[in-house]
């Protein structure tokens, strides 16, 4: 369901959500590298061109903090550009039903904005604004850890996990999350998680039979959300991309000694 990057498909999205939302659209613009930031700001001065308005993430972030941020700031939807510079497409707002904000864009809704997108020929006569788009607040990561670390805690109770855990995470968010939520972190624990580099997919040191049974009560089955190995997505009433950064968490303080 990725998409290349390009300036022709930042110019379908707005072409798209221009008509979806009947006038100036809101479109956050998340990135997994610091190399995706420049592919970012191209997307933001294209959406500003088109007349919406651009949202920058404030720096490279797993994606479902990009997901999260949909239904934080109230945005129609959102572009990830992932290190190969392929595009995640989420849709919220205006332009999807509510109780798919945030979830990766339809196959129906993808093909409006392909055909849009092939309609700019010639990407550099696509217009792009000079300014205008903002940044993201780093808050916003706060945000996510403190709404991540609160479902956390409803679902697998206050008690300090059983386990020690050692992770792998690009981002440091993972790390972070643990400490909220009291998991105790070493060099080389019980469990080993690993999350991808985009946030999206878990790999854990026990069998995903084991997983899944930890994490019974979270999951979701909302047909709006992608399905594969390690994806997970514990927190469907607020986000619905698959989110390894909350499951890891929770399922390091979900499982039994």
């Amino acid at each position: 369901m990725t998409r290349c990057a390009s300036p022709s498909l930042f110019a379908g999205i707005a072409s798209f959500l221009s008509a979806a939302t009947g006038g100036r659209f809101r479109l956050i613009i998340g990135y997994e590298t610091a190399e995706g930031m420049e592919r970012a700001r191209e997307g933001a001065a294209i959406v500003e061109g088109a007349g919406g308005h651009g949202l920058v993430m404030p720096r490279a972030l797993p994606a479902p903090l990009t997901a999260f941020s949909v239904r934080m700031v109230m945005a129609d939807g959102a572009v990830y550009v992932t290190e190969d510079s392929r595009a995640l497409v989420y849709l919220g707002g205006r332009a999807v039903d509510r109780s798919s904000e945030g979830a990766l864009a339809s196959a129906s809704a993808l093909a409006l904005i392909d055909e849009a997108a092939a309609a700019n020929g010639d990407e550099s006569s696509i217009v792009r604004a000079c300014g205008g788009w903002e940044s993201v607040g780093e808050g916003m990561v706060g945000a996510y850890v403190d709404r991540a670390a609160a479902r956390i805690t409803a679902v697998a109770g206050g008690a300090p996990a059983p386990r020690s855990v050692s992770c792998a995470d690009p981002s440091g968010i993972l790390p972070l999350l643990l400490n909220r939520v009291g998991v105790r972190r070493v060099e080389e624990g019980d469990v080993r998680l690993v999350v991808s580099s985009d946030g999206r997919s878990l790999t854990a040191s026990v069998p995903d039979g084991e997983v899944r049974a930890a994490l019974a009560e979270a999951l979701s089955s909302n047909p709006a959300l992608p399905q594969g190995p390690g994806l997970y997505c514990v927190d469907p009433a607020f986000v619905l991309d698959a989110d390894a950064l909350c499951a890891g968490a929770l399922l390091a303080k979900s499982l039994p000694r």
